[in-house]
C-alpha cells in the first residue's frame, strides 16, 4: 500500500525488490521466516528475513530503525541499555535458524541491523557461530568494548565485513574493534547513511582512504557528550525527549512533517510546561560544541593522536605475538594408569605459567581456548592479542 511504502521502505526499495524478483540472478532465491515486531512498552523494533540463496546456503538480513519512534528511541536506549531487546531477538532468530535450516549462514544488515547482525555472531553458542560464513554491517554502530570483552566476538571478528561513507554518523557510534571499510557517497552528512547514495565502479564500492572532517568532528562531540552524563541522565534525557515527541499523537517521523508547525507547536508548548529542573536538564545537556576551525582543527590532532596509539597498541601486540610464538611452556596434571590426565589446563593456569616461565603478561580472556586441555600431549592454543593479531 501506499502507506506502507512511505512508513517502512526507503526510496528505491520497492523498484529494488521488483528488479530482483525478475532477474535471472536473485529470481530463484527462495524467501522465508519473516517477522516484524513493534513493542512500544519496551520500546523495541525488530524485523529481519531468510534467504536461501543457494541450497543449505542462508542470508539473515536484519532490517535498520524504521521510521518509527518506537524503533528511533531504540536507538536511543544503546546509551544505557545492553543488550537491548532487539539484540536479544536478533539473536534468537539466528540460533533457531541453524536447529531449523542447519545450514551456512550469512548475517547483515544496514543501520541498526548491521549491529544486530554483529551481536548475534558474538554472543551466540560455540555451534551456532560454527555456521557463520560471514557477517556484514553496513554503517551500523559498533559496541562499547567493555559489552563484547567478554563475548565470542574476536572469534569471528575475522569474518566481519564493515563498511560505512565518508561521513558516517550512525557508523561510528561506539567502538569497532574490527577493521571496517570507507565507501564513497554522493550525499552530504548525515544523507550518506542511505545505501542508495554509495558509489558503485563496476561490481564493486568505490573505496576511500579516510573519513571527512565532519564525521571525525561529530564522533568526539557526541561521544563527548554521552560520557558527560550518568547512566541515569542518559535514561531521564532519552524518556524527556521521546515524551515530548510523543505528544504530537504519531507514530513515526513521517506523520510527524506531515504537519510541522503543529507538532513542533505542540513540541514548544509541552517543553514551556516542563518542571525547571527536566527543562534545564534538556537544554544544559544538549549537544553543543561549534562546528569552527579551530574545534575541528583540535579534533583532528585528537584523532591523530588517537591513531598513533592504536598503531603502538598494533605494533606492540605483533612484538608480543612473536615473543609467544617463539616460546613453549609446560603445564603439568595428574595422570592415572595408562597415561589417563585426571584434570584440565584452563586459560588461566596457561596465563599464568607463561608469565611465570616466559615472563609474559597475557590476559587470559584473550587466550582462544574452545575448552579446557584434558589430554597429554603438545597443543597449539591461539591468543587474540588485537584485532589484527592472533
Amino acid at each position: 500500500t501506499d502507506d506502507y511504502e512511505k512508513n517502512l521502505l526507503w526510496k528505491g526499495d520497492a523498484d529494488l525488490l521488483k528488479a530482483t524478483a525478475e532477474s535471472k540472478r536473485f529470481g530463484k532465491i527462495l524467501v522465508s521466516g519473516y517477522v516484524n515486531e513493534v513493542e512500544s512498552d519496551v520500546s523495541m523494533q525488530f524485523s529481519a528475513i531468510t534467504f536461501e540463496f543457494l541450497k543449505k546456503n542462508y542470508f539473515i538480513s536484519y532490517r535498520g530503525t524504521d521510521f518509527s519512534l518506537v524503533g528511533w528511541q531504540e536507538d536511543f536506549n544503546m546509551f544505557f541499555t545492553f543488550p537491548l531487546p532487539s539484540q536479544k531477538k536478533a539473536l534468537d532468530y539466528f540460533e533457531k535458524a541453524v536447529r531449523m535450516l542447519n545450514g551456512k549462514f550469512i548475517l547483515g544488515g544496514h543501520s541498526k541491523g548491521g549491529n544486530l547482525a554483529v551481536y548475534a555472531g558474538a554472543f551466540t553458542d560455540e555451534n551456532s557461530r560454527n555456521h557463520i560464513d560471514y557477517i556484514y554491517n553496513f554503517d551500523g554502530p559498533g559496541f562499547s568494548l567493555d559489552k563484547i570483552r567478554d563475548s565470542g566476538f574476536y572469534e569471528v571478528d575475522d569474518r566481519i565485513y564493515t563498511f560505512v561513507p565518508q561521513s558516517s554518523i550512525f557508523g561510528m557510534m561506539f567502538e569497532h574493534e574490527e577493521s571496517y571499510t570507507i565507501v564513497k557517497s554522493n550525499q552530504k552528512g548525515f544523507l550518506q547513511h542511505d545505501v542508495y547514495s554509495w558509489e558503485i565502479e563496476l561490481n564493486r564500492l568505490v573505496r576511500l582512504k579516510s573519513t571527512t572532517n565532519f564525521s571525525v568532528f561529530f564522533d568526539h562531540t557526541l561521544k563527548e557528550f554521552v560520557e558527560s552524563l550518568t547512566i541515569a541522565q542518559r535514561r531521564e534525557f532519552t524518556k524527556e525527549v521521546f515524551a515530548l515527541l510523543s505528544l504530537t499523537e504519531t507514530a513515526t517521523f513521517n506523520e510527524m512533517l506531515k504537519n510541522p508547525l503543529k507538532n513542533t507547536g505542540t513540541i514548544l508548548k509541552s517543553f514551556a510546561g516542563l518542571d525547571s529542573k527536566t527543562r534545564n536538564m534538556l537544554l544544559k545537556k544538549g549537544i553543543g560544541k561549534e562546528a569552527n576551525g579551530q574545534n575541528i582543527n583540535d579534533l583532528k590532532l585528537q584523532k591523530a593522536n588517537e591513531d598513533k596509539i592504536s598503531q603502538e597498541n598494533y605494533e606492540a601486540a605483533q612484538d608480543l605475538g612473536k615473543k609467544i610464538e617463539a616460546g613453549q611452556i609446560q603445564v603439568s596434571i595428574k595422570t592415572g594408569e595408562g597415561g589417563k590426565a585426571f584434570g584440565s589446563v584452563s586459560s588461566k593456569e596457561i596465563a599464568e605459567e607463561a608469565k611465570s616461565q616466559l615472563g609474559l603478561d597475557i590476559d587470559k580472556k584473550k587466550i582462544q581456548l574452545k575448552e579446557t586441555i584434558k589430554t597429554l600431549g603438545t597443543h597449539n592454543v591461539p591468543v587474540k592479542l588485537h584485532p589484527k593479531v592472533t
